[in-house]
């Protein structure tokens, strides 16, 4: 049954390549496009996950540098908690947040063993949407917000 919704939802050429795993036993996506394409082709694939998934954690780091540190423009999360000091720097912040929390990831034989953290994070990703539309809602109930649609000419500040 399953077969035959990806086969409809996906068409014969895509729903055929994506049911590769299932007829050949893959255990990574490396094997699928090695079986289906050849040894080049997964090579190609792997590099192109990482180059993404490298430009994903600078995209991450940044938006927590930018967060948790002060600037001008703005007061940052350790400023507010701890005052302003010598750790409230973004390129100190993003560095102990590498060396401390990201380099031991690096050094697991397997990444199975991150499938509990994986799942945490998931949870904490709920968690905050949850909290955050739960105060947005309070504060807009107490009025100290107000629900309002932008004029179609709005433009946004430089």
């Amino acid at each position: 049954m399953a077969l035959a919704a990806t086969m409809k939802v996906l068409g014969l050429v895509l729903g055929n390549f994506l049911d590769k795993p299932v007829s050949c036993k893959a255990r990574s996506y490396g094997e699928v496009v090695q079986i289906a394409m050849g040894r080049t082709a997964r090579v190609l694939s792997e590099i192109c996950i990482i180059v993404n998934n490298a430009g994903v954690l600078i995209v991450y780091l940044i938006i927590m540098g930018d967060v948790m540190s002060s600037s001008v423009r703005h007061i940052g999360v350790f400023d507010k908690w701890l005052g302003h000091v010598f750790w409230d720097h973004r390129k100190l912040l993003v560095l102990v947040v590498m060396v401390v929390f990201l380099a031991p990831l690096c050094v697991l034989d397997r990444i199975d063993s991150l499938s509990m953290t994986s799942a945490a994070s998931v949870a904490l990703a709920v968690v905050f949407v949850v909290v955050c539309f739960a105060v947005a809602f309070i504060k807009l109930i107490e009025g100290k917000i107000e629900a309002r649609r932008m004029s179609p000419d709005f433009t946004f500040p430089d």
